[in-house]
């Protein structure tokens, strides 16, 4: 029972790990894009991802200057 509670934890700090790389790039992606369209595309991206996660103030206070 204990491996499996300790798989478990790992599991979802390897998850919250993944879920902040992946905003940590789009937020990348949208500070290197030089249009202004494809920037809001970015963001647009960033912001929804952000909102699927459950991470949205992660992304406003951390990611977002």
């Amino acid at each position: 029972m204990l491996d499996f509670i300790v798989k478990m934890i790992y599991n979802n700090i390897m998850n919250k790990e993944q879920k902040i790389k992946k905003l940590e790039n789009l937020a990348k992606a949208c500070a290197e894009a030089d249009d202004d369209n494809v920037k809001k595309m970015w963001f647009d991206k960033l912001i929804d991802l952000a909102k699927k996660y459950d991470m949205r103030d992660f992304v406003m206070n951390k990611l977002v200057h």
